[in-house]
């Protein structure tokens, strides 16, 4: 709700990986990552909005030319967000100093207080390296799109999250705001953002990053959903016998105890792979180490695991209430329905990214972004 957008900016929290040189703090990944649980477990469709709009500071700041990037970081909103997409969702036609784009992009999440929008296009009659149609990236003022109407009431779960369609027909886009989609590792640090910023968090797009938006998301579920198992717990008796109360029940016990280790695991590995790529990042650009899709597909392995557990979490203390707080309007209820939305993203989707990930680590592909290919080394 506007309420809730205009707490949070007071609060700062839309400055929070902005860069210095635009008035943000630049905090560290796992600093902003335990602020997103934080915000999910209040509510996880308020914390998917403001993450997935909010996390986008990292690329506008890592890939968009320095010009750019003062024009849209000091934008008279007074802060950056930005909704995103990974999927070719449009045309862009070239003319005369940029290109005319046509589309319908859809799950840009955070894009109702969002000042910009990135969208994935396909280049009308150019190619890349290998032959394909080329694909660039778009970075879009506000006003060059509209929003469709076509998420909040109109899906299980997750309504809060503002992940509405992007509409925008015949639109400019100047050459500078199109960037090809590059990865953390395939452009050397001094093409990036952390040259400009003179710091490693704006290296690039890395894929366990982008992951953990998620993962944290479900992990603030979790926390959500533990909270009000425990109140229930404690005023509601156990509903078989002896009929004591809940919080005493052995049983209840040890389901509320296995649900709040796979929560606690499920934060842990998020903090770790936060630690992790900044510690890579920071090897990437101050001593030259490898950064590379290989290492994160991996990483990003354990985003999904993370997931997994935080659902199981959820899903344990849904079964173990009973009926009476699946009705609509309960808190649970509405966690439920959360975490089974984030459960059909394409990002999560548990037995697809294990096979690419064991692909990639015995050698058969890159990253699990890529096509199998015999003999391929990663």
């Amino acid at each position: 709700t506007e309420t809730v957008h205009e707490a949070l900016l007071a609060a700062g929290l839309y400055h929070l990986l902005t860069p210095r040189r635009y008035g943000g703090l630049e905090v560290s990944l796992r600093t902003w990552l335990r602020t997103v649980i934080e915000i999910a477990s209040a509510d996880p469709g308020t914390g998917w909005c403001y993450c997935l709009g909010h996390a986008h500071n990292l690329e506008a700041a890592a890939r968009w030319p320095e010009a750019v990037q003062d024009d849209v970081f000091r934008n008279p909103a007074g802060y950056f967000r930005a909704s995103h997409s990974l999927f070719p969702s449009g045309t862009a036609v070239p003319v005369e100093g940029g290109y005319r784009v046509t589309g319908r992009s859809r799950y840009q999440s955070g894009s109702p207080f969002s000042t910009h929008a990135i969208v994935f296009l396909t280049v009308e009659g150019e190619v890349d390296e290998s032959g394909a149609p080329r694909t660039a990236e778009a970075l879009r003022d506000a006003s060059q799109f509209t929003l469709a109407d076509d998420w909040a009431g109109q899906v299980l779960g997750m309504r809060a999250s503002g992940s509405n369609s992007v509409v925008f027909d015949d639109a400019f886009v100047p050459e500078e705001r199109m960037q090809p989609l590059t990865w953390a590792g395939d452009v050397a640090p001094e093409g990036t953002g952390a040259a400009i910023h003179g710091t490693p968090l704006y290296v690039g797009i890395s894929q366990g990053f982008l992951g953990s938006e998620l993962s944290a998301i479900a992990v603030g579920t979790a926390r959500a959903a533990l909270h009000e198992w425990e109140r229930i717990a404690r005023t509601r008796n156990s509903p078989m016998p002896p009929f004591g109360p809940r919080y005493l029940d052995p049983l209840h016990q040890k389901l509320f105890g296995e649900a709040v280790v796979k929560t606690d695991a499920a934060e842990a590995i998020v903090l770790q792979i936060a630690d992790t790529a900044q510690r890579w990042a920071e090897g990437y650009t101050l001593r030259g180490e490898p950064l590379t899709r290989s290492m994160d597909t991996r990483l990003n392995g354990l985003n999904i695991e993370s997931g997994r557990l935080a659902a199981e979490a959820v899903e344990m203390v849904t079964r173990s209430l009973g009926s009476s707080e699946a009705r609509p309007g309960q808190p649970v209820e509405r966690y439920t329905r959360d975490i089974a939305m984030y459960r059909t993203h394409a990002a999560v989707q548990y037995d697809l990214w294990m096979q690419g990930i064991g692909a990639t680590v015995l050698g058969v592909q890159q990253s699990a972004f890529d096509s199998p290919t015999a003999g391929s080394r990663a």
